[in-house]
């Protein structure tokens, strides 16, 4: 008897185990230094910026740094979560597959939502509501890999 329940233990620790899926989220890696490149804010149109500008952020595993012009101005800690509102948040159209993700500072839940796409070397953050000039659409590349 003791055998069976043993046996019956077993099982359940390797289905249950190899049942765990992981948060689609967590494999989006941030990790690294990353350089502003591009932002476009409200109705002001798209500003460019050249490499060694100084706006930087940086990313560990669950905290943060932004430097502006090269002075920190803000750190402490991030989460990513899956969301796929990005379309009514931010009132555009999205191609499917993007945008899915969020990143959510310093556990405030209260501000409006940021966006994220990772692609080719390049963080893009999105939010705010472009129909009413609101919206923000913001590029970094990333400099340094950090891992």
């Amino acid at each position: 008897m003791k055998y069976f329940i043993v046996t019956i233990c077993l099982a359940a620790i390797i289905v249950f185990s190899g049942s765990c899926k992981k948060d689609v989220a967590n494999s989006i890696s941030i990790i690294g230094t990353w350089e502003l490149r591009q932002a476009q804010n409200g109705m002001i149109p798209t500003i460019d910026y050249s490499p060694g500008n100084g706006n930087i952020l940086i990313f560990s595993e669950s905290g943060y740094e932004k430097y502006a012009n090269g002075n920190l101005i803000k750190s402490g800690h991030y989460t990513l979560v899956r969301d796929v509102s990005v379309e009514a948040v931010v009132g555009l159209v999205v191609p499917s597959g993007q945008f899915t993700n969020r990143i959510i500072f310093d556990t405030d839940f209260a501000s409006s939502k940021i966006f994220i796409e990772v692609s080719n070397n390049r963080l893009n953050l999105l939010s705010g509501f472009f129909p009413l000039d609101g919206g923000s659409n913001v590029l970094y590349e990333r400099i340094e890999n950090n891992r």
